[in-house]
């Protein structure tokens, strides 16, 4: 048996020197073993997210086991993105909220990033449906209009193209097959399992940020905040 793959950044700031970034999900046992991969564009592992619970030991152990049970679909999510040798790059909070945000801090607890996703106070999404993306002093650094299914234009904070987001495959549909009414304990688990899995801006299983070339072919130095796009989109209620 070959050897797990072990993620090779460093850093965060080793992200930006990919031409392109994939979040890919990956389903585990449970909500808590669930995660996302980051990809390069050549299919490295660079990092991978972790499930953490916050609060007391007590608390710590009714969010483990609602997750590992699949009861707190819906719930505010944290997690460590982790790289090599386990070294934690960032922590990760993802809040379902009004407006819906991702926080992003380094491991120190340095604000990185911010993202916001407008919702009315019944948690549903305001239309035109659209991602901001705020860097540590606050400053929009980029904005994703997401309206339709896409690809998405990435703007930066003046309004210049930067790139785009691409959707992947659809993750599992949260109505059961029909054949699943046939037994009642097999619906309730796979309508928790399947709810289980929180997939972003449209329940899809990728997520990918493709940078523009610069006029003459060069690409420069992609901020993290744009690098963490895929990531923030598949962990955006």
């Amino acid at each position: 048996m070959s050897a797990p793959e072990e993620p090779v950044a460093t850093t965060l700031d080793q992200l930006a020197s990919y031409e392109g970034i994939t979040a890919i999900f990956q389903a585990g046992a449970n909500a808590d073993s669930h995660h996302w991969e980051l990809r390069s564009s050549v299919g490295d592992l660079l990092a991978l997210t972790a499930r953490v619970h916050r609060g007391g030991r007590a608390a710590k152990a009714m969010r483990k086991v609602l997750a590992v049970t699949g009861m707190d679909a819906g719930n505010d999510v944290h997690a460590e993105l982790r790289g090599a040798q386990g070294r934690v790059l960032a922590r990760i909070s993802s809040l379902n909220a009004a407006p819906a945000t991702v926080t992003v801090d380094d491991s120190a607890g340095q604000r990185i990033a911010r993202s916001v996703r407008d919702k009315t106070l019944l948690l549903r999404v305001q239309h035109p449906d659209a991602i901001a993306v705020h860097a540590a002093n606050d400053e929009v650094v980029a904005r994703l209009p997401c309206e339709d299914d896409g690809p998405w234009s990435v703007h930066d904070g003046a309004g210049t193209v930067v790139g785009e987001l691409l959707a992947g495959t659809p993750g599992p549909s949260l109505a059961p097959h029909w054949i699943l009414w046939m037994d009642s304990k097999t619906l309730l688990s796979s309508a928790t399992y399947a709810a289980s899995q929180h997939l972003g801006i449209r329940r899809v299983t990728q997520y990918t940020f493709l940078p523009h070339m610069g006029p003459s072919g060069s690409r420069k130095t992609l901020p993290v905040e744009l690098v963490l796009l895929p990531l923030l989109a598949g962990l955006t209620y």
